[in-house]
């Protein structure tokens, strides 16, 4: 558009139907974009991501929802934050939209590469000599091997369906998202759809760390169990903050519930030697 200004610049005051017409283009798309946003109203949008109609506001979250939320690591809940600013009131956001595609594929390429160095990772471990008379360790590490696999395929499955016209077209955009609005849990379940990658690949890891705590645990001595558990209590300590954080789960928290439990308790403890 300011590429245009200095030909029309120079066409003021001139018969130049071709300037008449760019001039009249850029202002219908402004009287439109005026209309679409209520503008000199009360209620105006003033943001992209700002809706002007309650029905488009996000409601409270299904149980299901935040299951699933918690099992995926509060993945969806990121994924859906950012689906809500770029659907808004029905209308897609195409620039922020492009960016949403184009960071979710980098991701995804991430991902393929986590992913297939998570299944080399475990099939090495499977022929560990130690670990054979290990079932359980062994089944543990078959389902880290399927949930890497699982996120190796979806990476590839979503990657490929991305394609250009859904990421250049606002029109086929839009559709898709229509159609996903009207799915069972809405727009969340593209949010779940687009977290499994991340989350599949996640429990991945979680189950190989469990198949190797347990050959640990199995095969090892106490000198090397004492050393390892404080290490490992530690890690998993760090490792669960984020994803509590995420869900608005925070040790602060738990101050209320533990002081009516201590009080309980308390009370209890008073009466049962008041009886006795």
């Amino acid at each position: 558009m300011l590429g245009l200004m200095d030909p029309l610049m120079s066409s003021v005051n001139k018969e130049h139907e071709h300037s008449v017409w760019i001039v009249a283009r850029f202002m219908g798309e402004f009287c439109s974009d005026k209309f679409a946003n209520f503008c000199g109203q009360p209620g105006a949008r003033l943001d992209a991501d700002q809706s002007l109609y309650g029905d488009s506001i996000p409601g409270p979250k299904s149980i299901l929802y935040r299951v699933m939320n918690v099992i995926l690591f509060g993945s969806p809940d990121a994924q859906s934050k950012a689906l809500h600013k770029i659907w808004v009131d029905y209308t897609i956001v195409q620039r922020r939209w492009k960016n949403f595609i184009n960071r979710l594929n980098s991701e995804w390429n991430g991902y393929t590469i986590f992913s297939t160095v998570m299944l080399a990772v475990d099939i090495s471990f499977l022929a560990v000599p130690s670990l054979q008379n290990q079932t359980p360790a062994i089944l543990v590490l078959y389902m880290s091997i399927l949930c890497a696999l699982g996120s190796l395929v979806v990476s590839l499955v979503l990657a490929g369906q991305v394609n250009d016209s859904r990421r250049d077209s606002a029109e086929s955009v839009a559709s898709f998202m229509v159609e996903m609005s009207h799915s069972v849990l809405g727009l969340e379940s593209l949010a779940l759809m687009l977290s499994l990658p991340y989350a599949l690949l996640i429990w991945g890891m979680t189950f190989f760390a469990a198949a190797l705590s347990i050959m640990i645990y199995r095969t090892s001595d106490i000198v090397t169990i004492s050393i390892v558990s404080p290490i490992w209590t530690a890690i998993f300590i760090l490792s669960t903050w984020p994803v509590l954080a995420a869900n608005n789960m925070h040790v602060s928290h738990l101050n209320p519930w533990i002081t009516k439990q201590v009080s309980y308790l308390r009370s209890w403890w008073v009466a049962t030697r008041a009886h006795s």
